[in-house]
């Protein structure tokens, strides 16, 4: 198979990550190509030997870069001769679209976020498409806000690597774990659906009745300067340590003790796979698509968002409950290789190209 991944970008996200993940999978029997406008990701694909290909902004309602687009990708298509657009954006999936209309390329969307809006753009962008889904939650939206059929929807969950080449771990949280302090941490973009100021205020109370927790947040964005700034202002520089953005998270999760996860959307997010397939126990809010990663007490706790002391109680419980600690740490390590190991994920993509290539021949 000769299989175009397509996306708007290739940065540090969780779409992006899954990309890369399918390209070290399908690349070693498959021409793969991966087209987007750029980003750090793409050294990724460098090295794996994977080609990338440029478009423009995709959110843009420019003609002449919709146009732009549509004669990039076509041209890709037929230079690569391309059999399956694998596109995991909405913009780009209609682009696919049109152009299968033309070369008769196969497209295979993949929703990556529970969306809240847009419904109607959804149902003209992704109608009559297969569509995987990476939760059930985000399946059952497409269907019943979207009006998409639900036979052209599978779910497949994620995965995620469980190596990285580089070992290298900021010197804060080397410090930290080598004093013997307990480590609270939340891996995401700092953006403010993710949460980041609750979990500002679920340290400080935290920390306040148990010096011995720590806390790190590791991750980039816009509201990354006025986390600082609040830290310094509530003089918390003792208790949440912001490391910035890291590419090797799985390193990261060797020396934290329970991952938080204070979000308010999401699709299936990729940290807590990553935590529990290094044992980590995950401490989340109760909304779509994170409930099916996580089985309250099983393999972490589900709390509702902004509840800010459900989430302080969970942590001290976890920090003072050695048993409980170390049944759902082994809890962890089970639920990822039963439902989220790569296997299943290579082996479910595999048979959803191949139905879709079978189709056309018949």
């Amino acid at each position: 198979m000769n299989i175009l991944y397509l996306n708007r970008g290739m940065g540090l996200g969780g779409v992006e990550k899954c990309i890369i993940q399918l390209c070290k999978l399908f690349n070693s029997s498959n021409k793969v190509i991966v087209a987007s406008m750029g980003g750090e990701l793409t050294k990724d694909l460098e090295k794996m030997g994977v080609k990338h290909y440029n478009i423009l902004n995709t959110d843009s309602k420019n003609p002449d870069i919709i146009l732009n687009n549509l004669i990039a990708i076509y041209k890709m298509v037929k230079k690569e001769n391309i059999d399956i657009i694998h596109s995991h954006h909405r913009m780009t999936t209609l682009l696919a679209k049109l152009i299968s209309k033309i070369t008769k390329v196969k497209v295979i969307h993949t929703q990556h976020l529970c969306i809240e809006d847009k419904f109607k753009l959804t149902n003209v962008s992704l109608k009559g498409i297969k569509t995987i889904t990476v939760s059930e939650a985000a399946k059952r939206i497409l269907i019943e806000k979207a009006g998409l059929e639900e036979k052209n929807i599978k779910t497949i969950y994620n995965t995620v690597e469980t190596e990285h080449d580089s070992k290298e771990v900021d010197d804060k949280l080397l410090e930290l774990k080598k004093k013997g302090y307990f480590i609270a941490a939340q891996v995401s973009r700092i953006v403010d659906y993710k949460g980041i100021y609750d979990f500002i205020s679920i340290a400080k109370s935290t920390a306040l009745e148990n010096e011995k927790i720590k806390f790190v947040l590791i991750g980039d964005g816009p509201e990354l300067s006025n986390i600082k700034e609040l830290i310094r202002k509530e003089q918390l520089e003792d208790y949440i340590y912001p490391l910035g953005a890291k590419d090797n998270i799985i390193e990261y999760l060797k020396y934290i003790d329970v991952l938080l996860l204070c979000s308010y959307i999401e699709g299936l997010p990729l940290t807590p796979l990553e935590a529990f397939s290094q044992g980590v126990p995950v401490v989340a809010t109760n909304i779509d698509g994170t409930n099916e990663e996580i089985e309250n007490g099983y393999n972490g706790y589900l709390v509702e968002a902004k509840d800010i002391e459900s989430f302080k109680e969970k942590i001290l419980e976890l920090y003072e409950d050695e048993e409980k600690y170390s049944y759902m740490k082994g809890n962890c390590f089970e639920i990822f290789n039963t439902k989220f190991n790569k296997e299943i994920y290579f082996k479910l993509h595999l048979k959803e190209y191949k139905e879709i290539l079978s189709h056309e021949r018949k």
